[in-house]
């Protein structure tokens, strides 16, 4: 039977219907559909790469679990600047994700704080601010203000993000803060080598600790204190080390940190295998004396620098001019293991004057290899140069991919991960490659908190570098790009005139 043929009147015996009934009847049925599937039956297909705008498994199963109903209050203001007006769609897309995925245990508001007096009161209490917006329409450019923030509330406990506009992370901000308000007891990690306190213009860590603040009780340790004690406290779940080079640690921090680590202690160790002095563009031998340390846990931290022709752009200046250039001391990466969790969504990582890493076998002890640079890349020891005019043309035999993050585990749980860039979590360099922050959070959450919030997806999609190719292969995708699709019609067009 010929699909042409059916008639659908004849087959379900409605010729004696009226028409505007049946296009009453079917209308009804449509829209009764439409809102079983999309409330009472949720049924949704995410055909983004990584499934940016479906909700990671990590968050749903934080909301299964809840003990409480959890309120979100999105505080929105109607007169929102345009360039907000798509922002603003996706953030309540998002949070009716959570609602839809609580089963109950999420309720979601929208308030208008410039409409509602109550809700301008609460947003004020609950620490929402007024932000201030520029924008440039008409030819005139106007400072407008509005509301543009989420506070939530689990029982009598309240958390606020003062400004959801970044959609990149907010599914990670309202998780981490949901994670935060229903845990029983906060989770400690100690933190080493960077200030707790410092103005946010000369802070280069300003972005990392507020968002490890949202989940974790930060503990700034000086480390040379905690080792006249000769132990870490048991509370401290994860530590995080950063180190330029410039400092020293003796024999006794050195022999804590092995401890801790054998105590089924987790270290995150950001540290330089040679100081660089940006100001003077000036490369000095590190002093940290963690050398040792690492190779006990079977991770050699060479002494050198990894340049690559897969590398960031930067700007530099010759005194009379400002020019912009691939920077090799900058290293980008794709080749990251894909099979980890930590690794499942992100595309690419930077690596300022990043060291290369050398895994060796020790009893006990197992080390991987999570990350490696791309195949063209070189070293260079501490004599060169790492200004972009000094920097030598590597030799062809020079080419290799080295490691860039290696993890050492003890059978007994205990966890040493080395990434050799202490420049890393920097903010200069995290704007220009968000996976940083994300894969550092997810082994932190990892680690900490038994990886609760390990592996929320970015809602917005990082960039995606192409892979080297020669320049033959780019001058065949050229002119396959150029005269493929015109021969596909031309042929389908002499065809269909030779069918005629």
């Amino acid at each position: 039977m010929k699909w042409s043929r059916i008639n659908i009147l004849k087959t379900f015996q409605l010729e004696s219907v009226q028409k505007t009934t049946i296009f009453l009847a079917a209308c009804s049925i449509f829209i009764i559909a439409n809102l079983l599937i999309g409330y009472v039956i949720p049924i949704r297909f995410d055909f983004s790469a990584g499934k940016s705008h479906t909700l990671s498994p990590s968050t749903v199963k934080i909301i299964h679990t809840l003990d409480d109903v959890v309120t979100i209050q999105f505080f929105i203001s109607s007169d929102i600047p345009t360039r907000l007006a798509s922002l603003k769609n996706d953030t309540i897309d998002l949070v009716n994700e959570y609602k839809k995925q609580g089963r109950g245990k999420i309720i979601v508001k929208i308030r208008d704080p410039k409409k509602d007096t109550n809700a301008r009161d609460d947003a004020q209490k609950v620490g929402v601010p007024e932000l201030q917006f520029s924008q440039v329409e008409k030819n005139t450019y106007a400072v407008s203000s509005t509301y543009f923030g989420i506070a939530l509330q689990y029982g009598i406990k309240q958390d606020s993000i003062p400004q959801a506009t970044n959609i990149s992370s907010l599914e990670y901000d309202i998780t981490s803060s949901i994670f935060k308000l229903a845990s029983k007891e906060p989770i400690k990690i100690g933190i080493i080598g960077i200030p707790e306190f410092a103005s946010p213009q000369q802070d280069s860590f300003l972005t990392i600790k507020k968002i490890l603040n949202q989940q974790f009780e930060l503990d700034f340790m000086n480390a040379s204190d905690s080792a006249k004690t000769g132990e870490i406290d048991e509370s401290v779940k994860a530590i995080v080390i950063f180190d330029d080079g410039n400092t020293s640690y003796d024999k006794a921090t050195s022999d804590m940190f092995t401890t801790y680590i054998k105590n089924s202690g987790k270290i995150i160790a950001f540290v330089d295998g040679i100081s660089v002095s940006e100001e003077q563009f000036i490369p000095r031998p590190a002093t940290h004396n963690l050398f040792s340390l690492f190779e006990e846990w079977g991770i050699k931290l060479n002494k050198n620098f990894v340049l690559s022709e897969s590398s960031e752009m930067a700007s530099f200046s010759n005194g009379s001019n400002i020019f912009v250039t691939p920077y090799p001391f900058w290293v980008k990466t794709s080749q990251l293991d894909k099979k980890s969790q930590e690794f499942a969504h992100m595309t690419a990582l930077l690596f300022p004057w990043t060291a290369s890493l050398d895994v060796l076998k020790k009893s006990g002890i197992e080390t991987r290899s999570f990350v490696q640079s791309e195949a063209h890349s070189w070293s260079q020891t501490e004599e060169g140069g790492i200004a972009p005019q000094t920097i030598k043309p590597p030799e062809k035999n020079a080419f290799a991919s080295f490691n860039l993050i290696v993890e050492a585990r003890e059978k007994k749980g205990g966890t040493l991960l080395l990434i050799p860039s202490s420049h890393f979590l920097d903010e200069r360099y995290i704007e220009r490659s968000p996976d940083n922050v994300g894969v550092f959070l997810n082994f932190i959450n990892n680690y900490a908190s038994d990886g609760a919030l390990s592996g929320i997806r970015a809602r917005a999609l990082s960039n995606a570098p192409l892979s080297d190719v020669s320049d033959q292969n780019k001058d065949t995708v050229k002119y396959l790009t150029i005269f493929l699709l015109p021969v596909l019609f031309g042929l389908i067009g002499a065809w269909r005139l030779m069918k005629r």
